[in-house]
């Protein structure tokens, strides 16, 4: 028996299974593919590789089979690449003697359920998280944890069947899907549990680990929710030390935490905050990576771990010594709507375009001339990958961004305007050119200053219609956008680190200073030619003078709008959040005390004081809903478009992009420096607000009159009189109906200042437009303050409540909807009991007593019994419920802004890790 076997129990389709059996030939080992469906590898007919058809969820028949080979040949090792297997190949390897990982423990980190109750007790951060086996239980534990909620299958692959569900239906309905599965993509039986884990917002990473070493940490992109579709790595991850060091860490000690530590291991983790220690991990496979990520580590850091891996289930000491040390990208092409495969010649052109691509090393593409493609569920949905390594992490980045956007060429749209890579392809050919000295008055163009009085209108008046501290606020964005600029240039090769880090000192010594220097320079031509002006002055042309390269103030004023609107527009979020928590809390406090509900000024039925607040939470939620959708557009980072037409130097926004917090950047040049239609739809959205803050604003105001006397206002809440010594003047409410509609009159002056312009680059645009931002988001937060104060330090007068809805006859709907039931027409019964009514008035009697004595009723007809029994159409007897959904959605609306929140501050901070590296390498 001279030939020696390797045995690969069913692999993964593409990429790593291929490769064990390459490393196993090079090392003159045969290796043999036990799988049940030959065809569902090509590769293995490709390599000839010999392949034997069996079973292999039957452990007898699959046990029979290697019985028979080790007959015929020495078995020395046994591997798998798919993760569905791993407890099956360390089984056999054990029964075989032969070197693998801890069965049992294998087993158990296979089942994630096991994997998160070991972890927790081992006290390795995490999610919290619920394994349910039913429906019920799944949305028990979503409302336990908090909307929303990732519900995953204990027992999956990749991101097979991993979707983020935003309320109970989603939960339900695809809990309901899961559970009903009875065997996995494989077809082998699966668990009928799944589990409900809380949704953690941050950057994510996956750590590869071998035995209890930690080689090396791989930065995450994720595509679009619900879905968690990885669509992107990058080798190593681009980190500061203290925070790579802490994902290594944590991997480690998950690793140790479920008993493995023999080969390879993917750890899966967030960074969940801004400290260097707040990791959790997400989750623990007890495999090599898949993703392509071992080929990244191979070519980034010189480690083969797909050799590796094979050395070690051969019994071999595997090697791991670094190699040539660089960065590597993967990019995935995946379709963001349905599509089909372009004819061959397209697809081949697509491919050269995209293997043209400077520092591109590779460009595939998984399918074939009119294959039809959709949005991806999981990874089954990638239709390509390209493969970029550089010297610089940006610049792998960027490569591989730009070679992807080529692939994307392959794909065919019904429609071009959907096409996710539409206006996406970057610039790959020109130079990058320095700018000329910018030094105020002298622009090379213009000899002469502004004049003095047209200085002061445009600018100064701008500035102090800003939020805050205007020309502060400006200039510290433009030094954040300076900041981020200036690390993508250098990262991307087009200015070199000397003189960008002598610029980046500069402008952190002015940031130190408070800009004192630039606020005391005159500024006849605006704030940054000042600013600019200044550090050219410091530092000379040859280094101030590149700050300016490959942008132009348009996509700099586009971006500065944004970033200085994340401060008032996240005080009006938390200003939201909070009068829609004070809202819910007194609904809930208040729900069984009954008063009249109004209709034209009238009492109209009966309801409780926590129906009505529950009704205006509703409002409220919406309006929150909506400036989260209106603040979508704040992610969309401008920088790169230049003055309109984008620029020839080969610079990187997506880096921009995220080194200012940035999800994406902004595909079209024309667009990108001629909209602030977020302007206009954060004002839309708080102009609705506002209207709800009047109207509720009216009705407290009323309700606390002395004519009503259904309210009282706090002492802390109120006003007096200079003259007249009785008065308690609720004058708050007048200062809530009077600001709130500052965003209304704000969006009128902002569209209309925008209709003058064309869609260009236009100064009533970006400026006179802008203008109304900033007062129309202070009055509606202030307006949203004084709301949340009145609720909470106001009583409801509950005697008197329950008094005017008895004298204002609010039982009659019910009484006639009695009659009805017991029969009469709706007309006919409307009419008696408005006689009834009439009856009651004459004789001053109650409407109880006026219906007994007239034999119209025998009963029940008291408000607070009235307003229990009304509980279909979203009535006072649901409140209780209705505050439970509502407490739901405002839990995820919560959660949803402070992953935003949290994606900005995270921003800040790698901004300034990679600025502080910069200065002092």
């Amino acid at each position: 028996m001279s030939e020696r076997l390797l045995l690969l129990v069913e692999s993964n389709t593409t990429g790593t299974g291929r490769l064990f059996a390459r490393r196993a030939a090079d090392l003159g080992v045969v290796p043999v593919l036990l799988c049940a469906d030959p065809g569902r590898y090509p590769y293995a007919a490709e390599d000839r590789l010999r392949t034997v058809t069996v079973d292999t969820s039957d452990e007898a028949a699959l046990w029979a089979t290697v019985v028979t080979l080790t007959g015929e040949a020495a078995v020395v090792g046994v591997l798998t690449s798919s993760e569905y297997y791993v407890p099956t190949a360390a089984a056999l390897a054990r029964r075989l003697g032969l070197p693998g990982p801890d069965a049992e423990a294998v087993r158990a980190c296979r089942d994630k359920a096991e994997q998160r109750r070991a972890l927790a007790a081992a006290g390795v951060g995490g999610p919290g998280f619920a394994v349910v086996s039913e429906v019920t239980g799944a949305l028990e534990a979503a409302r336990e944890i908090g909307l929303p909620v990732v519900v995953k299958p204990v027992q999956g692959s990749g991101s097979l069947g991993v979707r983020l569900c935003a309320d109970l239906d989603e939960v339900a309905a695809h809990a309901g899907t899961l559970l009903a599965a009875t065997v996995n993509e494989r077809g082998v039986a699966v668990p009928g549990r799944i589990l409900v884990e809380e949704y953690l917002t941050g950057p994510e990473f996956s750590v590869e680990v071998f035995g209890t070493e930690a080689v090396v940490t791989v930065a995450k992109h994720v595509g679009p929710l619900p879905v968690f579709v990885e669509v992107g790595h990058d080798v190593p991850a681009p980190l500061p030390g203290d925070r790579d060091r802490a994902l290594r860490e944590a991997a480690v000690a998950a690793v140790r935490a479920l008993g493995l530590g023999w080969g390879a291991a993917h750890v899966e983790l967030r960074l969940t905050g801004t400290d260097s220690g707040a990791v959790s991990v997400i989750e623990v496979n007890p495999r090599l990576a898949g993703g392509m990520i071992p080929e990244l580590v191979r070519r980034a850091c010189g480690i083969d771990l797909v050799l590796a891996q094979v050395q070690a289930a051969l019994g071999g000491v595997p090697e791991l010594g670094r190699g040539a040390y660089a960065r590597a990208s993967i990019r995935f092409l995946t379709s963001g709507r349905d599509g089909v495969l372009a004819p061959a010649a397209v697809l081949a052109d697509a491919v050269d375009r995209a293997r043209a691509v400077p520092d591109t090393v590779e460009a595939v593409l998984y399918r074939a001339e009119g294959e039809r493609v959709g949005p991806a569920e999981d990874f089954r949905g990638r239709v390509g990958h390209v493969i970029a390594v550089a010297d610089h992490a940006g610049r792998a980045a960027g490569s591989a961004d730009r070679a992807v956007a080529l692939l994307g060429e392959a794909v065919s749209y019904t429609d071009p305007s959907l096409d996710p890579y539409s206006g996406g392809t970057r610039v790959t050919t020109g130079t990058a050119a320095g700018t000329g000295a910018a030094r105020g008055v002298d622009t090379g163009r213009l000899k002469a200053a502004l004049d003095a009085e047209a200085h002061r209108i445009v600018y100064d008046q701008y500035l102090a219609d800003s939020a805050g501290d205007g020309l502060g606020e400006e200039l510290r964005c433009i030094s954040e956008v300076d900041r981020a600029h200036l690390i993508m240039l250098t990262e991307c090769g087009i200015v070199d680190a000397g003189r960008a880090a002598a610029l980046l000192r500069a402008i952190e010594e002015l940031r130190g200073q408070d800009f004192a220097p630039v606020r005391a320079t005159p500024m006849p031509r605006g704030v940054y030619l000042a600013y600019e002006g200044r550090l050219i002055e410091q530092l000379g042309d040859s280094t101030g003078g590149i700050l300016h390269t490959g942008r132009s103030r348009n996509d700099l004023n586009a971006t500065t709008t944004r970033l200085k609107t994340r401060t008032p527009y996240l005080a009006l979020l938390d200003a939201v959040d909070r009068l829609a928590g004070v809202l819910l809390a007194k609904a809930s406090e208040y729900q069984d005390v009954i008063m009249p509900a109004y209709t034209h000024g009238q009492p109209a039925v009966p309801i409780s004081y926590g129906h009505y607040l529950a009704g205006v939470a509703g409002a409220v939620l919406r309006a929150y809903e909506a400036l989260l959708d209106a603040g979508r557009q704040l992610d969309v980072n401008p920088l790169g478009a230049g003055a309109i037409g984008g620029t020839s130097v080969p610079i990187d926004p997506r880096r921009t992009a995220e080194l200012l917090g940035f999800t994406s950047a902004a595909p079209n040049s024309v667009d990108a420096v001629a909209s602030r239609d977020f302007v206009l739809d954060l004002l839309s959205a708080s102009a609705v607000l506002g209207v709800t803050l009047a109207r509720a604003g009216r009705d407290l105001s009323t309700w606390t009159s002395e004519e009503f006397g259904l309210l009282r206002v706090a002492d802390t809440l109120v006003g007096s009189s200079s003259m007249m010594p009785q008065k308690r003047n609720p004058f708050l409410l007048e200062h809530i109906q009077g600001r709130s509609t500052a965003s209304l009159g704000a969006f009128v002056s902002a569209a209309s200042a925008m209709t003058t312009g064309g869609y260009t680059n236009a100064v009533a645009v970006g400026t006179e437009a802008v203008r109304h931002l900033w007062p129309g988001l202070s009055g509606t937060t202030d307006a949203v303050t004084l709301l949340s104060l009145v609720v909470a330090g106001t009583e409801p007068e509950r005697a008197r409540m329950t008094d005017r809805a008895v004298a204002g006859f609010t039982s009659a709907t019910y009484l006639a909807e009695r009659l009805v039931l017991d029969g009469m027409p709706f007309r006919a019964a409307h009419h008696l009991v408005g006689e009834t009514v009439l009856g009651a008035l004459d004789s001053g009697r109650s409407l109880v007593d006026a219906a007994e004595s007239g034999g119209v009723g025998n009963g029940g007809l008291a408000p607070d019994r009235v307003a229990e029994a009304c509980v279909h159409g979203g009535g006072p007897g649901s409140t209780a419920e209705g505050i439970r959904q509502a407490d739901t959605h405002h839990a995820a609306l919560r959660a949803e802004s402070t992953a935003r929140r949290d994606r900005w501050s995270h921003a800040g901070t790698l901004l300034s890790q990679a600025v502080l590296k910069a200065v002092t390498s």
